[in-house]
């Protein structure tokens, strides 16, 4: 393809994702330092903000360097030794807590689902019922497959018979309705790249006042990952006021701050609704075409990702052509399709033309190598639904 259609990329990828204009020059500023007004200011903003999107107004909020990874390892701040997890997992970032687990002295039992499934909340009750856990970790969506699991029905089965449930939302915080406290969620996590739209570079929680108060020096967690070093840093910046333990990713919590801003000021309600609209045309269109969906149950569709199967053509070719084409997608990453589909991230800034663009240049792409495809099909059904949706707005 031409290189001017080359490089006007549109990124719908789940993570990172496309960054607003005005969030990716708020972080263009020369010489900021970590105790300076203007960035004390932004790290404020950007922790109140945080408690708003993650629906925990009475929780500790942190921003620590990393991303989604960081953020789950600093969960050992609240875990001592010979403490029992139980992972919950529908996939490869499911699975990445049990990886994490397995380095500490913590014992650690699983629950895991098929690709495409979620682990079934009555599964995670009998388990929590016939155990003494510690922890339960949960992921809500799960970004390998785009599989939503319903936390809300999970804590409900299983609050009054474990003391901690983590909640990795780093596919679902700002695209996903989340009420972490109302829940009873003692701790969720996301990431900057995600659906908080900006670059990657910071890890981001909000726990609850008793998990808070296990941190102690029996913590299993290392030095830098620690929350007890973070935890005053924290306090005092959210209240405006300098200070330090180690240096915070400074020009990304400019970046943060905005994007904040710009979810408050479109609302948070309405976010939410433009991701779902969004999602339901790209899996309209997806269906329509002729092609499966990876997430099994219509219950469990997420979003902010949605995997595509492949019957004929390699996901590595579509997602080569799909480039030159101008548009970036995912690559699966679950084993157990392994090049067999790909995968559509639709989180942060898109809009119902990025998903007519997405789905008319996968039409088009596929066709053109071979796939089995509904040529005109998927962007039919995508426009009629996005019609039937704007009409009146």
């Amino acid at each position: 393809m031409d290189r001017v259609v080359r490089d006007r990329r549109v990124l719908m990828h789940v993570g990172p994702v496309e960054i607003e204009l005005d969030v990716l020059l708020a972080g263009v500023r020369e010489n900021v330092g970590f105790t300076s007004k203007e960035f004390v200011h932004a790290m404020s903003s950007a922790l109140k903000g945080l408690r708003k999107v993650m629906g925990t107004p009475h929780y500790q909020p942190f921003i620590i360097p990393g991303g989604g990874t960081s953020a789950m390892e600093s969960v050992t701040s609240l875990l001592k030794k010979g403490e029992k997890v139980l992972v919950v997992s529908n996939g490869v970032f499911g699975d990445r807590w049990i990886n994490i687990f397995k380095r500490y002295p913590v014992q650690v039992d699983s629950l895991k689902a098929g690709a495409g499934d979620y682990v079934k909340p009555e599964r995670v009750e009998q388990a929590v019922k016939s155990n003494q856990y510690t922890a339960v970790t949960l992921t809500h969506v799960e970004t390998s497959t785009g599989v939503r699991e319903p936390i809300k029905e999970v804590v409900e089965r299983i609050r009054d018979n474990v003391e901690l449930v983590v909640v990795d939302g780093v596919a679902s915080v700002a695209g996903e309705e989340t009420r972490a406290e109302e829940w009873k969620v003692d701790v969720i996590l996301t990431a900057s790249q995600k659906a908080l739209g900006c670059p990657p570079g910071a890890g981001l929680l909000a726990i609850s006042p008793d998990a808070l108060s296990r941190i102690s020096e029996e913590s299993l967690s290392g030095y830098y990952l620690h929350l007890g070093n973070w935890l005053n840093v924290m306090r005092a910046l959210e209240e405006g006021k300098a200070s330090y333990f180690a240096t915070l990713p400074v020009h990304l919590i400019l970046m943060l701050a905005r994007a904040f801003a710009l979810v408050e000021e479109e609302g948070l309600e309405n976010r939410i609704k433009r991701h779902e609209m969004v999602a339901e045309a790209i899996r309209r269109g997806v269906e329509a075409m002729g092609l499966e969906i990876v997430a099994r149950d219509p219950s469990s569709y997420s979003n902010t990702v949605t995997g595509v199967k492949l019957s004929k053509v390699p996901a590595s070719d579509v997602l080569n052509a799909m480039a030159d084409a101008g548009i970036e997608l995912a690559p699966g990453v679950h084993p157990d399709l392994a090049n067999k589909y790909i995968r559509i991230g639709h989180m942060g800034w898109i809009t119902p033309n990025d998903a007519i663009a997405t789905v008319a240049t996968l039409e088009r792409t596929l066709n053109s190598l071979g796939e089995s495809v509904k040529v005109g099909e998927g962007v039919r059904a995508t426009q009629e639904y996005l019609s039937s949706r704007l009409v009146g707005l």
